[in-house]
């Protein structure tokens, strides 16, 4: 129990480890926050301001102001705001003025006016096109079967004629959530760092802690297990206080099940320990080399986890997908996306479990490694 403690304050001296496990996440969230939390406001959809020039109003041309009129979006937000013009100048003024994206011409052909291609000014030529489809359509079957008119046109503008969005499992519907569910993947692999600690501290020939340790009469498996445990369980800790702080302080919504996201976490731990304890253990060289293997480790991984670029995991999917099955981030990341977005607790699991059995070998090689290293004198 002495041992337990001791390795717990070891590593709340450790200023540095400290620093990559809880601060700099903190603070690479808070860029985060900062960089991605008004993008959605932003992005949020507005009417489009359109302008009608009726100079010579018929009974189609009236069919179609009013069809542009009542266009919505899904939740009942109109799509265009309309203001009808009576003379071309008047409706190029408006449109000089930014008061309108473009105006349509009731005619044959509803031409349309703009200033400048951009996206409001693709929606409304979608929604012309979309129009003069259903007329050309409306007009062929009118001609070959005029019975069949009416019940075409009901089910055109029928609600059960309407396309409905089938909703997802999950509640997080943000693409940049995305980002966040990689912060937490790169602070579970920090972990490294204090794996790689507790890795140098038994092995004689790189510390005189661990020449010490190593002529102690106790077991020397004893001492790793008590290593590993001491430092996991401090590291969830600051795992969990990552991900309430994500919470709590920078408003993520990562779902209902809070839960579930925090046992991520917490295995995502386990592999980011067990992962630096095999890179000391297993690969030779001093600690400065360990250090950058350690660090190349969580840093890659994190890389193609989505950290820097969200899309490439998608990618990957379709060039290198062995490459998301196997690499830790990339598991994380898709655990809590499977389960937040998705809510597919399936693929929660099998992500999860193939992620702790990449730890549970990680860790299975350090020991036999250990077990088979002797010193000739210490």
């Amino acid at each position: 129990m002495l041992h337990f403690i001791y390795r717990i304050k070891l590593m709340l001296r450790q200023r540095t480890g400290m620093f990559w496990c809880l601060l700099f996440p903190v603070f690479l969230g808070m860029l985060f926050y900062f960089m991605l939390g008004n993008i959605e406001n932003l992005e949020q959809f507005h009417e489009v301001p359109v302008g009608i020039l009726a100079t010579d109003m018929e009974s189609s041309g009236e069919m179609f102001v009013e069809t542009l009129k009542s266009a919505g979006t899904e939740d009942g937000t109109p799509m265009f705001a309309v203001t009808e013009y009576e003379d071309k100048d008047e409706a190029n003024q408006a449109l000089d003025a930014e008061e309108i994206n473009g105006y349509i011409t009731i005619g044959t052909d509803y031409a349309l006016t703009v200033k400048e291609s951009d996206i409001n000014s693709s929606i409304i030529k979608m929604f012309i096109d979309q129009y003069m489809q259903n007329e050309a359509l409306i007009k062929e079957v009118a001609m070959t079967h005029p019975e069949r008119v009416q019940e075409l046109v009901m089910q055109m503008f029928s609600e059960e004629a309407e396309i409905k969005e089938i909703p997802l499992a999950g509640q997080d519907k943000s693409p940049y959530t995305q980002y966040f569910y990689a912060l937490l993947a790169m602070t579970c692999l920090f972990a490294a760092n204090v794996g790689l600690v507790n890795g140098i501290d038994i092995q004689a020939d790189l510390s005189m802690v661990a020449a010490r340790r190593n002529v102690a009469p106790a077991k020397k498996m004893r001492q790793v297990m008590v290593d590993f445990l001491a430092s996991y369980f401090m590291y969830c800790v600051l795992a969990t206080l990552v991900l309430g702080i994500c919470i709590f302080v920078y408003k993520q919504d990562f779902g209902s099940n809070a839960g579930f996201i925090l046992l991520g976490t917490w295995v995502g731990s386990f592999v980011g320990i067990a992962a630096g304890t095999m890179i000391a253990v297993v690969f030779k060289g001093d600690r400065q080399k360990k250090q950058g293997l350690c660090v190349a480790f969580f840093l890659i991984s994190s890389f193609f986890g989505g950290l820097q670029w969200g899309d490439i995991t998608y990618y990957l999917e379709k060039s290198c997908p062995i490459v998301n099955r196997l690499n830790p981030a990339t598991l994380i990341v898709n655990s809590f996306k499977s389960l937040a977005v998705f809510g597919d607790y399936q693929q929660y699991a099998v992500n999860l479990i193939t992620l702790f059995l990449i730890g549970l070998l990680f860790l299975m090689i350090s020991i036999w490694k250990l077990r088979r290293t002797q010193y000739a004198s210490l």
